[in-house]
Parts: C-alpha cells; structure tokens; sequence
C-alpha cells in the first residue's frame, strides 16, 4: 500500500492574534474556532491567548499539509479541531466527510511572545 505525506508548519505572533480578537472579537473566534477550542483555551484565563495562537497555528499547518495530498480539497478553520487526549497531547480532528483515510499528526510549541506547530497529513 503506498502512503503520500504532506507537511506544514505555522508561526503565529501573540501581538497580531491580540489585533485580531481586539478588532474582529466574537466573530473571529466563531469564524475560526470550535465551541470546544474557546472553552478549552477560556478556562486558562492567564494563559488564553497562548492557547489560541497554538491551535490557529495547528490549523494553518494542517491546511498546508493537507492541499500538499488533497490541493483541491476545501477546508475551513472550524472544520480543523484541536483537542488534547488525557495525557495532553494534542491532536486533529476533521470535521468533513472524506478525510477518513487521512491521518494528521500534529506538534505545538509557545513562548510568551510566538506559537508555532507543524502538521503531517498521510493518506494510507
């Protein structure tokens, strides 16, 4: 069986992200992150904004792994979810009918000014 791989990665600067919520506010977090990604990253009160800029980042990469093996492909930020598993690794869900057969691996990282994350999309 032969296996594509797609890669991507993402930096996302706190400054512009603080820009855009302080500009564009609810409607940017409804037009870029689940219900569950708000709830997750508001109950860190002193590190909210962090954990927002990781997961826009984790989005942003995902969207450039997947059109390196899907490029006509359509997805929008809302259908790109990261959650953490019990051990609080994060990882992607797709919420879009025919991504099944594609597994996205995803890695963030942060310090207090930047969030970065790099995504593998491999379709078996």
């Amino acid at each position: 069986m032969t296996q594509r791989i797609g890669c991507g990665i993402d930096v996302v600067e706190l400054p512009r992200l603080r820009t855009a919520l302080s500009r564009n506010g609810q409607a940017f977090l409804r037009r870029v992150f689940t219900s569950r990604e708000v709830a997750y990253a508001n109950a860190r009160p002193r590190t909210r904004l962090l954990h927002l800029a990781g997961r826009f980042a984790a989005k942003e990469a995902v969207l450039k792994a997947v059109s390196c093996l899907a490029p006509n492909a359509t997805l929008a930020m809302r259908d790109i979810e990261i959650r953490n598993d019990r051990h609080g690794r994060p990882h992607v869900i797709v919420h879009r009918k025919g991504f099944s057969r594609m597994t996205i691996h995803i890695s963030l990282s942060h310090v207090s000014s930047v969030a970065v994350a790099s995504a593998m999309a491999i379709r078996r």
